[in-house]
């Protein structure tokens, strides 16, 4: 899995021009037909989505590109995902959460629940994403709130990103550093800070 751009021409013409590198050995990645079509919850309504796979010219792999507006094996989009967890961290219940995002407590409970099993290994990565973006920042206070730490962390991040590279969505910019997995809840980890 590949997290790349939402605008597909462009994927598509890196795709062929084989500027797309595969994760594991660094290869070339060649299109490979389309993973299955899925359904992607957005806030303004639903959105089916069809990736593209890929296969390594090297080690043979196939990776599924995922946009940036998604996080691995989650049906609703990055941002609203953020916004859940954006809300908790400002002290919301995931009772009024799910009410103001239309979605089911079990579920956003779910979100939540993964959010802070993970919360000081999301402030680690984080910080460091912070740190290698502005070798200048000061140390990242934290609070004794694993959740808010992990929080204040990704902002930190995002907030070195947008002043490095320029205007961009937050939650995509939280995709492309966690690799989409952010909320993962398989054995996946996060890519290398560079």
């Amino acid at each position: 899995m590949l997290i790349v751009g939402t605008d597909q021409t462009v994927v598509e013409t890196d795709l062929a021009a084989g500027r797309l590198g595969c994760p594991p050995c660094g290869g070339v990645l060649g299109a490979w037909g389309h993973a299955r079509r899925r359904v992607l919850r957005r806030r303004t309504g639903e959105e089916l989505v069809r990736p593209r796979r890929t296969r390594c010219r090297s080690c043979r792999s196939t990776h599924v590109l995922l946009t940036d507006s998604m996080f691995l094996r989650r049906r609703d989009d990055a941002e609203t995902i953020g916004g859940a967890v954006l809300a908790r961290a400002g002290g919301s219940s995931h009772r009024r959460i799910a009410k103001s995002l239309g979605v089911s407590d079990d579920i956003v409970r779910g979100w939540l629940r993964a959010f802070g099993r993970a919360a000081e290994t999301i402030r680690a990565h984080f910080t460091r994403w912070a740190h290698a973006l502005d070798p200048l920042l000061g140390p990242i206070e934290a609070t004794g709130n694993p959740f808010a730490d992990a929080v204040a962390a990704m902002g930190a991040a995002t907030r070195a990103a947008v002043q490095r590279q320029g205007p961009q969505p937050v939650w995509a910019v939280v995709s492309r550093m966690t690799g989409g997995a952010l909320l993962c809840h398989t054995r996946f980890h996060y890519p290398p800070v560079p």
